[in-house]
This record gives C-alpha cells, structure tokens and sequence, in this order.
C-alpha cells in the first residue's frame, strides 16, 4: 500500500488533489495513520481537508492560500502535482501533467 510519507520531496513542491470529500475524508484519515500532521502541530483528523492540499519537505501538511492555488494552477516551476484517488487505487498515471490539470481545476471550481 502506497503511503503519503512516500510523497515527500525535497527538491520539488508536492501539491495534493482531492477529487471529491471521500477522497479528502480518506487523505485525512490516512496523514492521521502516518503520523502527519499540520505545520502548527495540529493533528490531521482535527481540520478538513480542501480540494488540493501540500505537502511539505518536513513531511507536515498544509492549506494552500490564494498563491498557493496560483502555483498549483499556473506555475512552471518544478513540482509534482499527485491525483491522490489515482495514488491510493495503485494507478501508474497519479501523477497530474498538463494535459489532466484542466480537469482538476473544473473540479475546483
């Protein structure tokens, strides 16, 4: 079973999308599993998720801001951006390309 601390990247910002609330629900239940929590120590089941969540180097998770959504959406600069229903269904493609990017901002919308 995949697990989100294998998610963790050093070099490259990883942004998270939650294509519907289960997904979000199980997300949350899952960083809970691991351990992870929020930059401010707050533990995962105690806030809801949003629809793109980050993950951070320190292995800490959190909400994004209006610029936050802005890199998710337009940014060029190198990240991964992880399909987690695709992710957690052991899928090859959970890894979200241009191509795929305009059908998960429709779902933001």
């Amino acid at each position: 079973m995949r697990t989100i601390k294998e998610l963790v990247n050093n070099e490259k910002k990883v942004y998270i999308f939650l294509r519907s609330r289960a997904i979000r629900c199980r997300f949350m239940s899952d960083a809970q599993g691991e351990g992870i929590k929020y930059g401010d120590n707050v533990q995962a089941a105690e806030r809801q998720a949003e629809e793109v969540m980050r993950l951070l180097p320190d292995g800490t998770i959190c909400f994004l801001g209006f610029a936050g959504r802005m890199c998710f959406r337009y940014s060029t600069e190198p990240m991964i951006r992880i399909d987690y229903k695709k992710y957690i269904d052991n899928s090859d493609d959970y890894l979200i390309d241009q191509k795929d990017l305009k059908d998960c901002i429709d779902h933001i919308k």
